[in-house]
């Protein structure tokens, strides 16, 4: 009777046990993820910001966008402090051709950006993932003696409960070092056709259909 009564008694402690990792696993598990998305997002920060554009520049048109859409992910889907925000849109700057830098002159473009950010947030805006076009689905032209190559790049985002998808057509244009940067960009559809009714233009550069 007692070898019958303390088998019992150590099968209930095996099942306390069992039961109590199990809870343990099933509340660790998400704070585990979160932690480990948080590593994942400062080690993208790190690398993105850590990027010599003056010495090692992206090499082509496809690679400059890859960057550049990084960027806008980490402003629009990360948490960068306002500081490395401000190095953020240096990055963005380097990627830059001069015509579009001078129409948005630095510290214009920081309190800009931030804005953006800070709309993105109270919205509950978040880039989800970003494609660039293939490179033989990049085309190049001649305009005004300049190399410019026009890329596509997808855009799925989250709005609040929504979700939607927007394209842009990048145009890049070849400077004297041979470097690509961006010139301008549009408001497109899947097949790369630039529409001719654009809508909102946030300050990190992607442009929404509406608000």
């Amino acid at each position: 009777m007692t070898r019958v009564i303390r088998a019992v008694v150590l099968a209930l402690i095996f099942a306390v046990l069992v039961v109590g990792y199990f809870f343990y696993l099933t509340r660790m598990a998400p704070t585990r993820a979160t932690e480990e998305a948080k590593v994942a997002e400062q080690s993208e920060l790190e690398r993105v910001l850590s990027a010599d554009f003056q010495n090692n520049y992206p090499a082509t048109p496809r690679e400059v966008m890859k960057w550049y859409n990084r960027i806008l992910t980490l402003y629009y889907s990360g948490e960068p402090s306002s500081r490395q925000v401000d190095q953020l849109c240096d990055q963005a700057l380097s990627l830059m051709d001069q015509e579009l830098k001078e129409e948005n002159p630095r510290d214009d473009y920081i309190q800009s950006v931030k804005y953006s950010i800070g709309d993105y947030k109270e919205k509950g805006r978040k880039i989800i993932e970003y494609k660039v076009a293939d490179t033989k689905k990049i085309k190049e032209k001649q305009v005004n003696g300049k190399r410019v190559a026009y890329v596509l790049s997808y855009y799925f985002l989250r709005d609040g409960n929504d979700y939607e998808k927007t394209y842009q057509m990048y145009a890049l244009r070849k400077d004297r070092k041979g470097r690509y940067k961006i010139l301008a960009f549009q408001l497109a559809d899947e097949n790369g056709n630039v529409l001719e009714a654009a809508g909102a233009l946030d300050a990190g550069g992607l442009i929404r259909e509406g608000d």
